[in-house]
């Protein structure tokens, strides 16, 4: 090909990224990539813990850092992202940070070995998630087609989980390949960055407010922020069972690593299919009712989860798995979007993802550690299934008494 030619080629590719359709396609190949990546490492690394013959109690010490330290330090990098408005910059020192830690985690064999390398990790990981969906929600021009975008790191999760037991079982290198498979990932998401919408430039508002602390404390005292956080943590510390111990409960049934990246891809299809829809399912229920709905959806697949005793059908039951955190990401999400100030747009996604990650999931890894060495799989998952369903019938009585007060005439 002439050069004039590539660079032609080149500068239409740059001007297809600048229209509507290029930034909603890079977006989706973003969280492609970067849930793929994903993927390959975070389901299986309680697999691998217990490879080197860590303990239950270890796993989840070791599965609740991420969480806890993520909670402080991705707020603190969505602040200053949001301050400095360089956004795209923090994401692709992240990007090569996490290069890095992948790099050297197959040398650590010990707890303590694997303690600075997973601190260094959670500190490195936190920014992607709150950025990009900030990114996301300011890019498009219908905030509510954010489901269909973020279907992109559903997609990506499904087929990488699958093919990364595949690898596991095949390749000959046994489960170290999943460290490999996310740097692999990385480096595409550090090229996939140069067409990534700058924010910055498309949505700069002179009259647009500073980000200050005091506008962060304002916002977690609007009317029912707090309630909606203490609902994001419950359900938080429901899903860990199942985010850091189906594979072993597959395993301790007998199941392969196959079977595990099969179980988890079909989980996928309610993932996927409920992202697709979820500005439908916001136009009719609105944020509120399709986050309480998660909460049954959890409930099931906790409470099916503890009565399967044939491995090979969990894959059967997992197809309805997936729907409970499609809901309530999109409707924690559009909350969050609705009343969060927009200099603070990226902030306000890292505290709801923070607190359900630390407060919630990390809460959740160690109280799900204690039960698994103590009692079992099928123990955790039944526990965590009542739990759910008691986070349920309290979020319902919240929203039916902030429902009377919205209704009840004013003085």
């Amino acid at each position: 090909m002439h050069p004039s030619q590539s660079s032609g080629l080149f500068a239409r590719g740059k001007a297809f990224f600048n229209t509507p359709k290029g930034i909603q396609l890079n977006l989706w190949i973003s969280y492609f990539i970067f849930w793929a990546g994903a993927a390959a490492f975070m389901p299986y690394i309680s697999v691998y813990y217990e490879s080197v013959s860590l303990k239950g109690t270890q796993i989840g010490q070791l599965s609740s850092i991420p969480y806890f330290i993520s909670m402080v330090s991705s707020i603190l990098f969505a602040f200053l992202s949001d301050v400095s408005k360089q956004h795209k910059t923090v994401l692709r020192l992240s990007a090569l940070g996490l290069i890095g830690v992948m790099a050297v985690f197959p040398i650590a064999k010990s707890f303590v070995a694997f303690l600075p390398i997973v601190v260094a990790y959670s500190i490195i990981n936190a920014p992607f998630n709150s950025i990009m969906d900030q990114t996301t929600l300011t890019s498009l021009e219908n905030p509510q087609n954010y489901g269909k975008i973020r279907v992109g790191g559903s997609i990506g999760w499904g087929l990488m989980v699958l093919v990364t037991g595949f690898l596991i079982d095949h390749l000959g290198i046994g489960l170290k390949v999943i460290f490999y498979v996310e740097i692999f990932f990385l480096g595409l998401f550090l090229i996939n960055t140069i067409n990534m919408p700058d924010t910055k430039k498309k949505h700069s508002d002179p009259d647009e407010k500073s980000p200050t602390l005091n506008m962060i404390w304002e916002m977690l005292r609007l009317p029912g922020f707090l309630p909606f956080l203490a609902m994001i943590i419950i359900w938080g510390i429901g899903e860990s069972a199942i985010g850091n111990f189906l594979f072993l409960h597959i395993q301790s049934l007998g199941g392969s690593s196959t079977l595990m990246g099969i179980a988890l891809s079909i989980s996928l299809v309610g993932e996927i299919v409920t992202f697709s829809i979820a500005d439908k399912l916001q136009r009719r229920l609105g944020p509120q009712k399709m986050m309480l709905f998660s909460f049954l959806v959890l409930f099931a697949w906790l409470f099916g989860l503890s009565v399967i005793k044939n491995p090979n059908a969990i894959p059967f039951f997992q197809v309805f798995g997936g729907a409970g955190y499609a809901l309530i990401q999109s409707g924690g999400v559009a909350y969050v979007n609705a009343r969060a100030p927009k200099s603070l747009g990226t902030t306000a996604q890292a505290i709801r993802g923070g607190i359900y990650s630390g407060l919630g999931v990390g809460t959740g890894s160690l109280i799900s550690g204690f039960i698994y060495e103590h009692s079992g799989s099928v123990v955790l998952f039944r526990q965590m299934a009542y739990f759910v369903i008691v986070g349920f019938v309290i979020g319902m009585l919240l929203y039916i008494n902030n429902q009377r007060k919205n209704s009840s005439p004013q003085a």
